[in-house]
């Protein structure tokens, strides 16, 4: 076999054909393949789909009620009563740990002495945000007095909560670092 030299493509060949077929080999693992995963699928998801659905429903419903009675309203059965009967509207339900309360006293009197020590500038942008997260967390606790059973509302709080008490500590953590 005589070999001879390409100088442009033009010269190469045109067609080249593959030394043996591979697709008929190809084909049939594929087609094994979907009727395999086919079989398995077929057996499977009719036996556990619906139990696992029926699961994850009673679970959610199991938390809803947890949660809805570990909300009750701050007051009692009158506060309740007045809700029902379109009183006011229930103060909220979410009643925050007494060590929370006091850690947060704490940094407020931290923060407020910290306060009076910044250039006016800066006191008024920190003033602001710790105002708007602390109207944000009144109003979220206003709305779960209305819907005290709300996940969404309920998990909302807390993570204002937890970010009202971030910037606390860092206002406090930044007058530490000047002294």
């Amino acid at each position: 076999m005589t070999t001879r030299q390409v100088k442009r493509l033009d010269e190469l060949a045109q067609s080249v054909p593959p030394a043996r077929d591979l697709w008929p080999a190809i084909s049939a693992a594929i087609e094994a393949e979907k009727a395999a995963n086919a079989t398995v699928q077929g057996a499977r998801r009719p036996a556990w789909r619906p139990a696992a659905a029926l699961a994850a429903a009673v679970a959610l419903v199991t938390v809803g009620v947890y949660i809805g009675r570990a909300m009750t309203p701050a007051g009692g059965p009158e506060i309740a009563a007045n809700a029902q009967s379109g009183g006011d509207v229930v103060r909220t339900a979410f009643e925050r740990d007494a060590d929370y309360r006091k850690q947060r006293d704490v940094l407020m009197a931290e923060v407020q002495k910290r306060l009076q020590s910044m250039p006016t500038a800066e006191r008024d942008k920190v003033s602001a945000s710790l105002n708007t997260l602390r109207r944000s967390i009144t109003e979220i606790e206003a709305a779960l007095g209305r819907d005290p059973a709300n996940a969404l509302l309920q998990e909302l709080l807390v993570s204002s909560c937890q970010e009202e008490m971030r910037a606390l500590t860092a206002v406090r953590e930044a007058g530490g670092q000047e002294t």
